[in-house]
């Protein structure tokens, strides 16, 4: 994020308002044909409750895991036989999608699922996922929706609530059937800043609870039984342009199952060197919401360096052994130390 400091402390007000300000989610906002999003996989022990309006999330301590990717590609590029479920305004108009992604390839006992193609309606009414199209052990499958499931309802602003039910069923070749109900209710219940360990994002946090009932029928057996699923809730918190979100964290029963973040070390300025930090450096409290104490950096002179390679505020050489750095109306985010004389970097955050 790209922001210019001024020494008016009018515009800093200006400026600290706007790095704040309540922001909407709409279909510009979703992933296109040619989009790749890239996130990195982590854990966390977060308190998920910890939301509301002009709220700051720091989880600038994620630490990245295995490096995942969705490209989104026009559905005209899926295997054609999908198309015409897909791609057919006329027979099947509340499932035409206007993208799709490869999704997981999966296997399990007697059961082989590949080629997969999940496949979303994304417009002004809002974004859904209409279904998907998969081999099953070697035959072509599609995989209708019925209703849709609709992931986000546009436009979105903080407080909206919405619900939708959705439906799909799968014959599975010489094994039987397999179905799952599904009750998906939102509620965006958060806006503020959120930082991730190489960004900071104004977003909107959307919280939606999954109540869902497997339907299993066993051609062997004879006999079909339902079975519904442990509560599953996704926490997304969803900034402007980014397709995707820039973190989501999923419980199931309570337990954080999957985290997922952007994550791009690019942004984090490299040319200085981040390690080998003395013991006698030290600052406080980091992260820091007013005034950032430092210790041990300023005897020949540091900068402040912002995420994007920005420096943001300078002192003066001293042989003082304290300096108070006022940060109060420094956007939220990561943020580099950096001593002049020997390039010793420390990282800290600005936190709100």
């Amino acid at each position: 994020m790209k922001r210019m400091l001024r020494p008016l402390p009018l515009v800093f007000c200006c400026l600290s308002f706007a790095a704040s300000a309540q922001i909407s989610i709409g279909p510009a906002d979703m992933p296109s044909p040619g989009d790749t999003v890239r996130f990195r996989n982590s854990t966390t022990t977060a308190n998920m409750t910890e939301t509301g309006g002009g709220h700051t999330w720091d989880f600038s301590s994620l630490q990245p895991g295995a490096e995942g990717a969705d490209t989104a590609v026009t559905v005209g590029s899926t295997p054609f036989l999908y198309q015409f479920f897909f791609n057919n305004a006329i027979l099947y108009p509340e499932n035409k999608a206007d993208l799709a992604m490869r999704g997981t390839n999966m296997g399990m006992q007697g059961v082989q699922i590949s080629d997969v193609f999940n496949y979303f309606k994304s417009n002004s009414a809002g974004y859904r996922d209409v279904g998907f199209g998969a081999n099953i052990n070697g035959l072509p499958t599609y995989v209708r929706r019925t209703p849709v499931d609709w992931i986000y309802r546009f436009p979105m602003d903080f407080g909206n609530m919405d619900s939708s039910a959705s439906h799909f069923e799968i014959s599975v070749p010489t094994l039987g059937f397999y179905g799952q109900d599904q009750m998906r209710r939102n509620e965006v219940d958060g806006w503020g800043t959120l930082i991730l360990p190489t960004d900071t994002f104004q977003v909107l946090r959307v919280k939606s609870r999954l109540q869902r009932t497997d339907t299993l029928y066993v051609n062997q057996l004879g006999f079909g039984i339902s079975l519904p699923e442990p509560e599953t809730i996704e926490y997304k918190w969803l900034a402007q342009g980014m397709d995707e979100p820039v973190l989501q964290v999923t419980t199931v029963a309570g337990v954080n199952t999957l985290v997922r973040f952007h994550y791009h070390p690019s942004d984090i300025p490299t040319s200085v060197p981040a390690a080998s930090v003395p013991p006698s450096v030290h600052a406080w409290p980091n992260p820091a919401a007013t005034v950032l104490h430092v210790e041990g950096l300023a005897s020949a002179g540091l900068d402040l360096v912002s995420a994007d390679g920005r420096v943001v505020m300078t002192v003066a050489p001293s042989m003082a052994l304290f300096h108070g750095l006022d940060v109060a109306s420094l956007a939220p985010g990561p943020y580099l130390l950096r001593s002049r004389s020997d390039g010793t970097v420390l990282r800290v955050v600005v936190a709100h």
